[in-house]
């Protein structure tokens, strides 16, 4: 049996045996053990409160939301409603602005829109023709609208065109040659009136001549070298003379006054073309006055029939399917989603939260359905808070309504992770904190105490 004994200063009992080996005896003091602990638990107290008293844990509202588009869904309607002749489009399809979603069968409409869009092409032509004729024009212009026409519409302006440059054409020919002969006429006997003028030059100059010649002769007939039957003669010669001259004055005189006659005539006959023209073009704008409402009014209802896309996106809602049906005016017909437009949130906000939060604050977002797990948080801002509550029919709870606006710049980040043609979808499922006011850990579990104290010291 050995003795025991201490083997060293700290304290440590030990068993020596008689071999001179010892063997540690435990020590099953409960003192110890005690310290130990203590002091582990005061050291993670002080280091949990130090680190309760300095870590943040702000307070946040928590939010569910889904995305909705901005603006929401466009409606697709037709003002006066009628006979479905055709779809175009079925549910889901993407759609761009302006095209053709559904098309009305409406046979009077397009045959109205046929008969007062001939007659209104028809008097557009005999316009452009009847004020080049009033101008004197040489050629016609035609409206410039006859270059922007398709289809039937065309066709009607060719054909138009077409007879009214005939009828130009004609109405200008007899006109020319009308005043073409009245000219010729004034230029032929203004001919005449200088072969006239030439007779009477030389007439005079023969009276002169036999008028000198008898001077000459007088002194010599008063002595008897001249016989006076001679001197008879030439009185006479000068006296058919003087006849002629007087009958190619009055000639001359006659065939100036036909000339300016034909001229006047072919002046009146061009004034006559042009106020034909102006009375013909009176008439003519008269009736385009009566047609041009009537046929305007017709364009626009045969284009009502093509219901087209107000926007680019997708269609939803689609409540036509019969060819043949019949829709109301006014009748929702299909929802067009337009692409990339500014996107909201739609947050449905606790009745306890709702008197932290406010217009203009900060929250951040986070998509529950996209899982990349490096897509960060995004940044949003609330720009609508309702003035009242809701009750949820389902479950009779409370609740307020909100909207966040997501920026562009945020929308790209998500477009930078799935490619830029990715787009969010209205309804996708999003959680929202609103940042409210800093606080530590500490205030954070204390939060709950201060506020009981808070109640319990009050007087009923």
């Amino acid at each position: 049996m050995g003795d025991i004994q201490l083997s060293d200063a700290s304290g440590a009992i030990c068993l020596t045996h008689p071999g001179g080996y010892e063997t540690p005896v435990i020590d099953d003091r409960p003192d110890r053990d005690m310290r130990t602990g203590i002091i582990i638990a005061v050291l993670f107290f002080v280091v949990f409160l130090g680190w309760a008293a300095f870590a943040r844990l702000d307070a946040a509202a928590y939010a569910a939301g889904r995305l909705t588009v901005a603006g929401q869904r466009q409606s697709v309607q037709h003002r006066d409603g009628g006979v479905v002749g055709a779809i175009f489009v079925k549910e889901g399809q993407h759609v761009r602005q302006g095209q053709p979603l559904m098309e009305l069968a409406a046979a009077d409409v397009r045959a109205q829109a046929r008969m007062y869009g001939a007659q209104y092409i028809e008097l557009q032509a005999q316009r452009a023709r009847l004020i080049a004729e009033q101008l004197g024009a040489n050629h016609v212009e035609w409206p410039a609208e006859f270059a922007t026409l398709q289809g039937q519409e065309k066709e009607d302006a060719q054909e138009a065109i077409k007879l009214q440059t005939t009828q130009f054409n004609s109405r200008s020919s007899v006109l020319t040659a009308q005043t073409g002969v009245l000219r010729e006429q004034a230029s032929q006997v203004q001919e005449t009136a200088r072969g006239y003028r030439s007779q009477l030059a030389a007439s005079s100059e023969q009276a002169r001549l036999i008028g000198e010649e008898l001077d000459s002769l007088q002194d010599v007939a008063e002595k008897g070298f001249v016989s006076k039957s001679r001197i008879r003669a030439l009185e006479r010669a000068r006296a058919d003379l003087q006849g002629q001259e007087g009958q190619y004055s009055a000639s001359i005189a006659r065939s100036g006054a036909e000339a300016g006659e034909n001229r006047l005539k072919a002046l009146e006959a061009e004034k006559a073309y042009k106020e034909r023209a102006a009375s013909e073009l009176r008439d003519v704008e008269f009736s385009l006055n009566e047609v041009a409402p009537k046929y305007r009014a017709a364009k626009d209802q045969l284009a009502r029939l093509a219901i087209r896309a107000p926007a680019t996106g997708t269609v939803v809602g689609l409540s036509v399917f019969t060819v043949g049906g019949v829709i109301a005016p006014g009748q929702k017909l299909m929802d067009v989603v337009p692409d990339r437009a500014g996107l909201v949130i739609e947050a449905r906000i606790s009745p306890d939260d709702i008197d932290d939060l406010k217009v203009g604050q900060n929250a951040q977002i986070r998509f529950n359905s996209l899982h990349e797990r490096d897509l960060p948080i995004m940044d949003g801002r609330i720009t609508r808070l309702s003035a009242d509550s809701f009750q949820d029919e389902k479950t009779g709870l409370s609740f307020y309504t909100g909207e966040i606006t997501v920026p562009s710049k945020e929308l790209d980040i998500i477009r930078g992770k799935r490619g830029q043609d990715f787009n969010l979808k209205a309804g996708m499922p999003v959680q929202i904190l609103v940042p409210l006011r800093a606080r530590t850990a500490l205030q954070y579990a204390l939060e709950p105490l201060t506020q009981s104290l808070w109640l319990s010291f009050r007087e009923h």
